[in-house]
């Protein structure tokens, strides 16, 4: 038996799927932790996972700011000394380090340790000549521009952290490295990194290592059901339009998509979500969080931001989306469905009015041939047990 820290950075859809692979490893015998923030220790202790306490959260609500990437960089960063300090405390007794894509800090813990740490990454951050930083732009830059662009943009990401980096570094007694410096020793030392995506979804770029490994979606375990109200609203009449806008939302999210729901004539499912979404409608119920594994194959449309986690939940349910990007990663996502055939193309925030909105939802139904091939192919796939085989090949010797 392997004890196992799980260091995972974001909001909600950042933490679910790595309860789902710690779960995992826990059925296989292993002790694990998840370290993360207060606000999902819920989440995490609801699977029967041990919880570690990061310092830092990220406000989300109709009553904040937008969650945006500079935002969110600016929030971390402030905290990122302290939380080294947290996943150095948690990591005492581990074995493992399991890293999220904003839980690298752990890097140099492991180091510190000698300890073995993986990359467990939820989008495709590592540089290849395939397609750009998803986190930069979602138009080609030319095969050799993609990378540059992708190796460019790992290095500036460091900069708001370095200070602190340097810091956490000298209290666990490590020489001075700066990013350059730990970037060319993961190479060196062929990190591995497992990508929790299907390669149906996202092909592995083939200029990617044999290190980088792109398994499939670690899903969420369905113990949770619809509440009674939503499974009452499902039942009584036709397949209804999903409006959801998750954990990052616009500004002017709510008017627009109460503009857009007199145009539509239609049922719809309203998730409130971060941006305190409402309707008045007697065809439209508004929920709070309903478990999307057991919501989408009931409705007709997906509509919302794509994020990494929606985004698969719909594909996984064979459900048609339209996606509504706004920052970060979801721009890559929405533009990868419509290249599956899962979806109409994006609709960009500054386009985005409600008779745009409304079109796109009427012609979604066309695609649902597509959507149900990709959901058809993810049912074959079970990445959380690939994970959990390449993570036990890794483990240091007992």
């Amino acid at each position: 038996m392997a004890t196992i820290v799980i260091v995972t950075v974001g909001t909600r859809g950042d933490v679910v799927p790595y309860v789902a692979l710690g779960s995992a490893l826990r059925d296989a015998g292993h002790c694990i932790d998840v370290a993360t923030h207060t606000s999902l220790r819920g989440h995490v202790e609801s699977a029967g996972l041990g919880f570690v306490s990061l310092p830092v959260e990220f406000s989300t609500g109709p009553d904040t700011r937008p969650l945006t990437v500079r935002r969110f960089a600016r929030v971390l960063a402030g905290r990122w000394l302290d939380i080294g300090r947290a996943v150095a405390a948690a990591s005492v007794e581990a074995d493992l380090l399991l890293l999220g894509g904003m839980g690298w800090i752990g890097y140099h813990v492991a180091e510190a340790r000698k300890i073995p740490s993986i990359g467990v990454f939820l989008q495709p951050l590592d540089p290849t000549r395939e397609f750009p930083p998803p986190l930069l732009t979602t138009r080609s830059l030319g095969a050799w521009g993609n990378k540059a662009a992708a190796r460019s943009l790992r290095l500036l990401g460091q900069l708001p952290f370095a200070r602190q980096t340097a810091a956490l570094r000298h209290e666990l007694g490590l020489p001075a490295a700066g990013p350059t410096a730990m970037f060319r020793r993961m190479e060196a030392e062929q990190w591995p990194v497992l990508y929790g995506f299907s390669p149906a979804v996202v092909p592995s770029p083939p200029d990617w290592p044999v290190w980088r490994r792109t398994i499939g979606y670690w899903w969420p375990r369905a113990d949770a059901g619809l509440s009674p109200t939503l499974q009452h609203f499902l039942d009584d009449g036709d397949a209804p339009v999903y409006i959801g806008l998750g954990s990052m939302s616009p500004p002017g999210a709510g008017d627009l998509i109460s503009r857009t729901l007199t145009r539509l004539g239609r049922r719809v499912v309203v998730q409130r979500g971060a941006a305190g979404l409402s309707a008045g409608q007697r065809n439209v119920l508004v929920v709070d969080d309903e478990p999307h594994a057991a919501l989408f194959p009931r409705v007709a449309v997906a509509v919302h931001h794509a994020g990494a986690g929606t985004t698969a939940a719909a594909l996984r349910a064979g459900t048609p989306s339209v996606c509504l990007p706004f920052t970060a990663d979801q721009p890559f996502w929405a533009q990868r469905v419509a290249a599956i055939g899962a979806g109409p193309p994006p609709l960009h925030r500054r386009a985005l009015t409600p008779g745009r909105l409304a079109a796109a939802i009427a012609s979604a139904g066309g695609y649902r041939e597509g959507a149900a091939l990709i959901g058809s192919r993810l049912a074959t796939e079970d990445g959380v047990s690939q994970a959990v085989a390449e993570i036990e090949r890794r483990l240091p010797v007992q």
